[in-house]
This record gives structure tokens, sequence and C-alpha cells, in this order.
């Protein structure tokens, strides 16, 4: 059975007990409620801000400064989220930061995070907005969007390339190449067996060609010096004859002067012709006509054989284009696959990067 005493001491512990309780939460809500914090606001537009709770952290490079303490849609603008945070008081907070959306685990929930700001910036003061940021999650997406769309753009053109009537047309590419190396292979080794043919008839004919051509310049170079002597043995035995019966005319024996000057270079310069034809005669009749024919003859079996390469790697490259085409189509086909499946969930490069 209970007694006094034992009710007293019930009562005194339970008296203590709820003093020290209400005396805790005094001090902790106390210390909560005389906080000084600072707000600001952020507004998002066109973002998601799916998984950010009233409550959740913002953290400034990994600290935490402060929380969110509301989140309202603009009633101006339905596309616009008001988002309300609170931050300790005499935290710097610059006009060039950004506030961005982060998640926190795989669980979806996200938080602030502050980004950015330098020294020489202004402190932003409280009920200020402070700028919003590019998610990582919203950067990864928009950048898989637009290689989805370079991808798909690559693509068509791929397809483009590689269609049938492109096929065709490097066929007839190809085939018009090797046609018109067969009729021409035809025609050049016409050529060639009738050049060889020419020059093996008239070397003999050539030789002795060159050597009368030789022997005449030689029997007339004689002659020729003669003839330039004694016009230039007349033109001195004449000119002072001419100049005295034309002393009174100055006008005109300046004119004949000058034509007999005139005649005078022709001369050295037949007589220049005359020596230089002598030494290309010499030269041409020292010229080995026979290893001549012969190079002529190799350097044209030469261009026939190139031909014939020309035309076996044709025919080889047509194989190898026909190949190269369906493997580049088949590609397309793949790329377009994975395209659309980057158009249809972006967050598998995501995925594929873990």
């Amino acid at each position: 059975m209970v007694n006094r005493s034992q009710k007293i001491r019930l009562g005194i512990f339970l008296t203590f007990t709820t003093i020290l309780l209400i005396v805790t939460f005094v001090i902790v809500a106390g210390n909560k409620l005389m906080e000084k914090r600072d707000h600001y606001y952020i507004q998002y537009r066109n973002v998601s801000v799916i998984g950010l709770q009233v409550g959740s952290s913002v953290k400034y490079y990994g600290i935490n400064i402060g929380q969110v303490e509301d989140i309202t849609i603009d009633t101006e603008d339905i596309n616009n989220v008001n988002v309300e945070i609170s931050i300790k008081k005499g935290t710097p907070v610059k006009n060039d930061v950004v506030a961005t959306l982060v998640s926190v685990g795989i669980t979806g929930i996200k938080q602030i995070e502050l980004t950015g700001g330098s020294n020489e910036a202004d402190l932003l003061p409280p009920d200020s907005n402070i700028q919003p940021g590019i998610s990582y999650i919203d950067d990864i997406t928009g950048k898989a969007e637009k290689i989805a769309e370079k991808f798909e753009l690559l693509l068509n053109n791929i397809i483009a390339m590689t269609s049938d009537d492109n096929r065709v047309k490097v066929n007839n590419i190809l085939s018009s190449t090797h046609s018109l190396i067969e009729e021409n292979r035809t025609i050049l080794n016409s050529t060639i067996e009738n050049m060889n043919l020419l020059l093996t008839e008239n070397r003999d004919v050539l030789k002795t060609t060159l050597k009368s051509l030789n022997q005449l310049i030689n029997e007339n170079r004689k002659m020729l010096n003669q003839v330039l002597t004694s016009t230039n043995s007349i033109i001195e035995e004449n000119r002072a004859p001419l100049h005295r019966a034309f002393s009174q005319l100055d006008s005109a024996s300046y004119h004949m002067a000058k034509f007999v000057r005139s005649a005078e270079n022709s001369l050295d310069k037949l007589d220049g012709a005359i020596t230089n034809a002598s030494i290309f005669s010499d030269k041409l009749a020292a010229t080995d006509v026979e290893k001549l024919t012969t190079e002529m003859s190799t350097t044209l079996t030469t261009i026939n054989n190139t031909f014939t390469h020309v035309d076996l790697t044709v025919l080889k490259a047509r194989q190898d284009l026909i190949k190269s085409i369906e493997s580049l189509k088949q590609s397309a086909e793949y790329l377009s696959e994975f395209s659309r499946k980057i158009n249809e969930d972006p967050s598998i490069l995501l995925r594929s990067k873990r």
C-alpha cells in the first residue's frame, strides 16, 4: 500500500521533471526565436522544384547556413516559383551569388546550394532576390537534348547520302569511269603501237636527215662568212664617198648612218644565229637517236601499264565504296535508335555514366 511519503517523493519527482522539461523547451525554443536571420528570395522560372520542401537546407559551398522558409507560386505569372530562404545573420551574400537546386543522394530530395560570388562584388542586402542558377541535372538534360538534335541531323544527312538514288549514282559514276578507261585503253594501245612502228621504220631516215642537215650547215658556213665579210667591206669602202656626196644633206646622212648601223647589227645577229645553228646541229648529230627511240618506247609502255593499274584500282575502289556505304547505313540506323532513346529519356546518359 502506498503511504504518504511515497506519494510526496513521487510528486517531487514529477514536479522536478516537469520543470526540467519546461526549462529545456524554453532554452531551445528561445534560442530559435531569438536567433536573428536574414531573408532572401529566389524566383525559378519554368523549373521544377520537385523534391524541395519547407525546411530543406540552404548551403554555401557545403556549409549549412540556413533553410527554406516558404515555397509559393507567383500569382502574376504561374510559370514562376518563389522560394523564400532564411540565412544566419551576418552571412556574407554577394550580389553575384547564384542559387542552384541540387539533389541529396538518390532519394530525390533537393536542397539549395549557393555558389559563386567574388570579393570585389557588393554585399546583397536582406530581403533581396538571389539569381537562380542552372542545376547539374538541368544542364545535363539540356546538353543531352542538344546532342540528340545534332545526332538526328547527322543521321538524316547520312541517310540522305546513303539513299538508293545516291548509291545508283555512285555506281553509275564508277561504271562510266571504267567504261571510259576501257574505251581509251584500246586507242592508247593502238597509238603506242603506231608510234613504235613509226619510230622503227623511220629510224634510219631520221639519222640520215640529221647528218645531211649538219653537213649542209658546215658546207655553207664559210660561204656565209664570206658574204658577211664582203658586205662589211663594201659598206666601209662606200661610207666615205657617200658622206662627202651628201655632206650638205645632214638629215639624209643621219638616217643613212642609222640604217648602216642597223644593218651591221642585223648582220651580227645573223652571224650569231648561224653560229648557234651550227652548235645545235653538232649537238643534234651527237645525240644517240637509237637510245632516244628506246626511251620513248619504254615510256609509252609504262603509260600503258599505269592505265591498267588505274583500271584495277577503280574496280577495287567501287567494291570498297559499296561495302563502306552498307556499313555507314547500318551505323546510321544504330545512331538513329540511340538518338530516339535519348529524346525519350535523357537520364540514360546519367545512368550510363554511373
